[in-house]
């Protein structure tokens, strides 16, 4: 499978199934995948949204999220997380264009902290696991380039190649989840656990 990157050069993904089952054996990576399951399941069983943002905040921490628990806190409260809820909803409802001004105001709202991004990457990779992957430095700088990887701007284009990714290789990723049994994944979801080990999860395997 071959998927375009805005950098020019075609990401080749290769064996996948077993590149999912090495990051399976991590602990954080292994809980996480179980907690973002709970997730979806709470969400189809009528979990309002506030209650599944308050759950996925601590659960951010099992991929290494950096946001330190005051900043946790601070979202977990109003006024932001109002803001959070907002942005949940946005996602959901359409689909953000590189640059869009919506995403980046919302995220600019969450606070000043360099590492807002990632952190924020890491809760809603828990609550809408479709739409946003998990966004550390590296994956950006693997999809985007460098120079582009440390702009605002990453936030949304990172999503809108991600889903244009995803729907054009569906079928793929599908097929890819339903070979992996230690939890359940969607197509997206697999792309986004791929990115990782292609981006830097590698490094935590010596035979990769």
């Amino acid at each position: 499978m071959f998927i375009p990157r805005p950098t020019g050069e075609p990401w080749h993904v290769e064996d996948a199934t077993k590149k999912l089952a090495q990051r399976g054996e991590l602990p954080g990576a292994s809980v996480f995948d179980l907690a973002a399951a709970a997730s979806r399941n709470a969400k189809a069983a009528g979990v309002t949204l506030a209650d599944r943002l308050a759950l996925a905040l601590p659960a951010s921490w099992l991929v290494n999220s950096p946001a330190v628990s005051r900043v946790l806190q601070r979202w977990a409260h109003p006024p932001q997380r109002d803001v959070w809820l907002a942005l949940v909803e946005l996602l959901e409802e359409e689909e953000p264009q590189e640059g869009d001004e919506e995403l980046a105001l919302a995220l600019r709202a969450l606070g000043t902290e360099p590492y807002v991004l990632e952190a924020a990457s890491k809760v809603l990779a828990l609550l809408v696991p479709d739409q946003v992957p998990l966004l550390p430095l590296p994956a950006r700088v693997f999809v985007l380039g460098e120079a582009r990887a440390a702009e605002p701007s990453s936030f949304s284009a990172m999503i809108a190649w991600f889903r244009a990714a995803t729907e054009a290789h569906a079928a793929e990723l599908v097929a890819i989840a339903k070979a992996h049994s230690p939890a359940p994944l969607s197509g997206p979801q697999v792309l986004d656990r791929l990115l990782w080990f292609d981006s830097e999860g590698h490094r935590h395997f010596a035979e990769a």
